[in-house]
C-alpha cells in the first residue's frame, strides 16, 4: 500500500499531466492578419481550468475567435473545457470544408455602423449550426453531469472587419476606440449544454481601423482582493474608457490592475482575456 506522501507524489504528477494536457488544447500562436493584432492572457486559478480561448482560419480567409467558460473549477471543469474546445473547432472547420460559410453575407457597405438591430438574415448556417451541434451533444449526451459553458464565438472577415457574432450567456465583450467604449456585445442566447434545441441569436458588428474588440471571462470581474470584495464590472469598464495602443498594451494594462487588486489573496478563478485591433 503506498504512503500517504507517495499518492501525494503521484496526484501532484498527474495534475502536472493535465495542465499540460489542457495547454496543449489553447492556441500555441494566435493568427497572424495582416492590418490585424489578436492577443490573449490565459491565468488558471488551479492546476487546471474551465476557461479556454481560440482564434483560427476558416473558408475564405475568415477567422474564428473563441472565448468561453467552463462552470465550476477544476479538474471537471477541464475535462469539459477539452470537450467544448474540441467540438466548436471541430463543427466550425467541418463547415468549412462543407463551404457553409460561403453563404455569410459581409458587405459592409449595406450594414450601418455598429451593431446592427437585427440578426443578418443571410449568413447565419455556420456559426449557428456550430453551437448547436455542440450544445445538442452536450445536453444529449452528458446532462446528468449538469456541466454547461457561457460562450462568446465570432467569425471576422479581416477584409471588411465585419464581425458576426453568437453570445451564449457569456459576459459581454467591449469595443473600445480612441474615445473609450463604443458597444457591448449582449448575449444572443443561453449558455451551452443546458438543454438541447435551444435558439441562439446571431448579431453583427463592424470593427473600424482603431478598434479593439475586449473578451474576457468573469475571472477579471470576480477577482477578489484580500478583504473578499470583487474587482467589479465598473472597474473592468473605467479601465477600458483610456486609449489604448494596441491589444497587447490594453491586455497589459488590465492583468496588471487586476492583479494589483487581488494582492496577496487566493486567485478566485480562472482569468481569461482575448483581444481583437483592427490596426
Amino acid at each position: 500500500m503506498k504512503t500517504d506522501h507517495e499518492l501525494l507524489v503521484i496526484y501532484e504528477r498527474d495534475l502536472q499531466i493535465a495542465r499540460m494536457i489542457q495547454a496543449d488544447f489553447l492556441p500555441e500562436t494566435l493568427p497572424q492578419i495582416p492590418g490585424w493584432e489578436l492577443a490573449a492572457r490565459f491565468h488558471p486559478a488551479r492546476e487546471v481550468a474551465g476557461d479556454f480561448y481560440d482564434a483560427f482560419l476558416l473558408a475564405n480567409h475568415r477567422v474564428g475567435i473563441v472565448i468561453a467558460d467552463v462552470c465550476d473549477k477544476g479538474v471537471g471543469a477541464a475535462l469539459f473545457m477539452s470537450l467544448f474546445r474540441s467540438l466548436i473547432r471541430a463543427f466550425a472547420q467541418q463547415h468549412y470544408n462543407l463551404s457553409w460559410l460561403d453563404t455569410l453575407s459581409d458587405d459592409s457597405s449595406k450594414s450601418n455602423k455598429g451593431i446592427r438591430a437585427q440578426p443578418p438574415r443571410i449568413g447565419t448556417t455556420a456559426l449557428k449550426n456550430a453551437v448547436n451541434l455542440t450544445n445538442n451533444y452536450i445536453a444529449n449526451n452528458h446532462s446528468r453531469i449538469n456541466m454547461f459553458a457561457t460562450l462568446f464565438f465570432g467569425v471576422l472577415n479581416p477584409a471588411t472587419g465585419l464581425l458576426h457574432y453568437i453570445n451564449a450567456g457569456h459576459e459581454s465583450p467591449a469595443i473600445i476606440g480612441a474615445n473609450g467604449i463604443k458597444a457591448r456585445l449582449k448575449t444572443t442566447g443561453p449558455a451551452v449544454g443546458i438543454m438541447p434545441n435551444r435558439e441562439f441569436g446571431i448579431e453583427q458588428v463592424q470593427l473600424e481601423t482603431g478598434d479593439i474588440l475586449i473578451a474576457y471571462s468573469d475571472g477579471v470581474t470576480d477577482a477578489r482582493d484580500p478583504t473578499g470584495k470583487f474587482f467589479t464590472e465598473e472597474k473592468l469598464l473605467s479601465l477600458l474608457q483610456e486609449p489604448a495602443p494596441s491589444a497587447t498594451a490594453v491586455l497589459d494594462r488590465i492583468e496588471a490592475n487586476v492583479y494589483a487588486y487581488i494582492a496577496d489573496a487566493d486567485q478566485f478563478d480562472d482569468i481569461t482575456m482575448l483581444a481583437v485591433h483592427r490596426t
